[in-house]
């Protein structure tokens, strides 16, 4: 029997970067950061089971095949190598209990978007010019050109930081090369922390209006796209033109989350001065999609684009795509159902899509944890 030994993330077990990419496999091992817990890490791991000893605690995750699955609280550590910073982990031991969900940032505005990677043969090399960022938007979706200063094609290390610091001025574009380790950008706790408050141009009180077959609205914006997350008070960070504010809800009805139209207001409090990382985006962000009035939209946007892609591959894009249905949610761009509920993301920040994302992730995460999709790519 072998003895058990900590599960180090590395060329034996798992290796991995924080990023768009949010995964490199490693043998047939992987796992997906979804969220943290104090100074730990929540990953979803994917585990062989000849890769572990017999009394190894990962042991108790849930078997589908071959493979252990499931959540697993993991320890960061920096490797230094010469002038070189690497950060991985090890896999502790099964996780069941609460975790504070990732910060995801909008891009472009919108907070509906994917990363396209080309997974090369044996895996030598997962950058190439190919890779790029897709914004997803009411009626259309856009390759990501970074035009309103956020970083583009590929950042690494914790999005907000990345992606927030560079739209607001903190971090230069410069900064955030593709493919290399930047202790400056590394999630909380383990990088710095990071404040991007606003400069005075929020205030006041913004309406919450609930709607029947749409997300929620804050003022003229959806809070989906909006609202950057909550904070462990309950308070909400909202992104503004000139950086990030603090704002508490206040109900006007005696139930908001069964009742339609103005369910009560949003009062800007105050710029938000803590860090980025300290605030909870919903679970599912950013390739989550809720079938509605939106929802309904944009799924037709992906199959507008990819008619555009056939007829200029002069194939007979009929034979493949049909009209967009949906039932509840969905996964972009696959356009694959989701299984969670589309009420709860509708109402998010009122209502929390996390344990409905994690029932539908139950042995199959897919598109749930990451904003990366994967394209197979042959020499």
């Amino acid at each position: 029997m072998m003895s058990y030994q900590p599960q180090l993330a590395g060329s034996y077990a798992i290796l991995l970067y924080l990023g768009p990419s949010a995964v490199y496999y490693m043998e047939t091992s992987s796992a997906e950061l979804i969220g943290r817990v104090g100074n730990r890490f929540v990953v979803y791991a994917n585990v062989e089971t000849d890769l572990l000893g017999d009394d190894h605690p990962l042991m108790g995750l849930g078997r589908k095949g071959r493979d252990l699955e499931g959540l697993v609280l993991a320890k960061p550590m920096v490797i230094v190598e010469g002038k070189r910073f690497t950060l991985e982990f090890i896999l502790e031991q099964p996780y069941d209990g609460f975790f504070k969900p990732l910060c995801i940032p909008p891009l472009g505005g919108s907070r509906w978007w994917v990363y396209k990677m080309y997974v090369m043969n044996e895996l030598i090399d997962t950058y190439n010019e190919e890779h790029k960022i897709y914004v997803l938007e009411d009626t259309r979706i856009r390759v990501y050109d970074g035009e309103d200063g956020v970083v583009t094609p590929q950042w690494p290390m914790s999005y907000c930081k990345a992606a927030l610091g560079v739209r607001f001025g903190l971090i230069r574009r410069e900064e955030v090369p593709c493919c290399r380790e930047n202790p400056r950008l590394w999630p909380s706790p383990v990088g710095k922390p990071m404040s991007i408050p606003g400069l005075g141009s929020l205030e006041g009180e913004l309406p919450v209006v609930r709607r029947r077959f749409g997300y929620l609205k804050v003022g003229g914006w959806l809070a989906w796209h909006r609202v950057l997350g909550v904070l462990d008070d309950g308070r909400w960070v909202v992104v503004g033109d000139d950086g990030l504010y603090e704002a508490v809800f206040t109900p006007t009805v005696k139930n908001p989350l069964e009742e339609f139209g103005e369910v009560g207001y949003v009062k800007v409090l105050k710029p938000y001065e803590g860090d980025v990382d300290d605030v909870a985006s919903p679970c599912g962000a950013p390739r989550l999609v809720a079938c509605g009035e939106e929802g309904v939209e944009v799924g037709r946007a992906v199959l507008r684009r990819v008619r555009r892609v056939l007829d200029g591959a002069e194939v007979r894009g009929e034979l493949f795509v049909g009209e967009f249905r949906c039932v509840e949610s969905f996964i972009f761009p696959e356009l694959v159902e989701a299984g969670v509920p589309a009420r709860v993301i509708h109402d998010w920040p009122l209502a929390d899509p996390c344990p409905h994302v994690l029932r539908a992730a139950d042995g199959e995460p897919f598109g749930l944890f990451t904003p990366a999709t994967q394209l197979p790519f042959y020499d």
